[in-house]
């Protein structure tokens, strides 16, 4: 009895210790160590010196361009960084690029760090602007999470995730100043060097009583990556909108200014987080 007793545990032992040693290994291969980060040059080749004074601040730098122009900000065919499909299959009327490197104050972020910034939904809120009409005035004058496109309860943040997903999709509400009550859905992806946010809207968006853009016509995608100068921020954002409407709510300034508020907002909590 005794003796099978001992095997078992040692059987036991070693699991937990094959268990232990798959999840480091798992860990080590999915999580680029800080000798193969890699440069700003390797992944955006094209980028001018003048350029790159601009995007190298914690403002960085944005462009808007129409669906028939050519991008500033073009990745390196090798770098895996691809948000040009995901905006274009919406068949965007106008499109605004955001690339911007922050340097890293204490160590260099990893893409867990990324992750559970991008988790905050509700400071969104925090984030001010100046309006003609209005003075200065929070853009998203509420954010918070909801449990389905269906179901509208708030949901809390959750704490810092201690693992990193592969994928998750959750369900946002943001009471923009001049859109009112618009839902979103976040999709995040995990690749090797960093992490993918894809945001589009769930329901349709209106200003006023006049509808603006159907279901799933908005496009925002932010790609964040730990580099060797500093945290990568890219984004990419198009929606389909009648040129009329465009032309009435001056379109081109509407998209930058939200571009830009979701920049600030992910780059100040990793700043406050590093």
């Amino acid at each position: 009895m005794y003796l099978f007793t001992f095997f078992f545990i040692l059987i036991s032992m070693n699991k937990i210790a094959l268990i232990c040693i798959l999840f480091i290994n798992i860990f080590m291969i999915s999580t680029p160590a800080e000798s193969q980060l890699r440069s700003f040059d390797a992944l955006f080749p094209g980028i001018t010196e003048r350029q790159k004074q601009r995007i190298f601040t914690d403002e960085g730098m944005i462009n808007s361009f129409l669906r028939n122009e050519t991008p500033l900000f073009v990745p390196s065919s090798n770098s895996g960084i691809n948000l040009w499909p995901v905006v274009m299959e919406k068949i965007p009327s106008q499109m605004v690029e955001a690339l911007a490197v922050v340097p890293y104050n204490n160590r260099p972020l990893s893409r867990l760090d990324i992750y559970n910034v991008l988790q905050k939904i509700r400071n969104l809120s925090n984030y001010t602007i100046n309006s003609k009409s209005r003075g200065t005035i929070p853009l998203f004058e509420g954010s918070t999470r909801i449990d389905t496109p269906n179901r509208n309860r708030p949901i809390p943040d959750p704490p810092p995730a201690l693992i990193l997903p592969s994928t998750e999709t959750i369900y946002v509400r943001v009471k923009d100043a001049f859109f009112g009550n618009t839902y979103l859905r976040g999709d995040f992806s995990t690749s090797y060097y960093g992490i993918t946010y894809r945001l589009t809207n769930s329901t349709t968006i209106w200003y006023t009583i006049f509808p603006v853009m159907g279901t799933e016509k908005l496009a925002m995608v932010i790609y964040a990556e730990p580099i060797t100068e500093g945290l990568l921020v890219y984004g990419l954002a198009g929606l389909d909108i009648p040129m009329f409407i465009a032309t009435t709510i001056n379109l081109a300034d509407n998209i930058n200014m939200r571009v830009r508020i979701l920049m600030s907002w992910l780059i100040d909590n990793l700043k406050e987080l590093n």
